[in-house]
């Protein structure tokens, strides 16, 4: 699996992070750790390009819910607590996009009822507009 994350200069930095190979067990806690690095450093937007992710496990599905957690602002203590309040906050759908979710993915999404709080996006242009 590799990551590669550039930076959208607008009004605000928008990331953009390519994720190339699946997102499981074995790599899961990588790439919510580099999604919460890009945060820090500071990118408060955040596209997932799922272009290039030919499948999304369970703990796959955790991780983009932990990376909406990180998102929406919410504090790491809060977040390791999965506090139900936050889970369903808006702000992921704010400061979180996905793009081009392969159609196993995309599937995956939907049945974990993701996609509920996710705009989903077939091209850059369009998912760096949204913000």
């Amino acid at each position: 699996m590799g990551i590669e994350i550039t930076i959208e200069q607008l009004n605000e930095n928008v990331a953009v992070m390519r994720i190339k190979g699946a997102i499981d067990a074995s790599n899961f806690i990588e790439v919510v750790d580099r999604a919460r690095e890009t945060y820090n450093n500071p990118a408060r937007n955040l596209i997932l390009d799922l272009s290039e992710v030919p499948s999304l496990s369970t703990t796959g599905q955790v991780a983009i819910h932990k990376i909406a957690l990180i998102y929406s602002g919410v504090p790491q203590e809060v977040e390791a607590n999965e506090n139900p309040d936050f889970t369903h906050s808006s702000n992921a759908r704010k400061h979180v996009k996905l793009l081009n979710p392969q159609p196993d993915v995309d599937k995956a999404l939907e049945k974990a009822g993701l996609k509920l709080f996710f705009k989903v996006f077939t091209d850059l242009e369009s998912a760096v507009g949204s913000f």
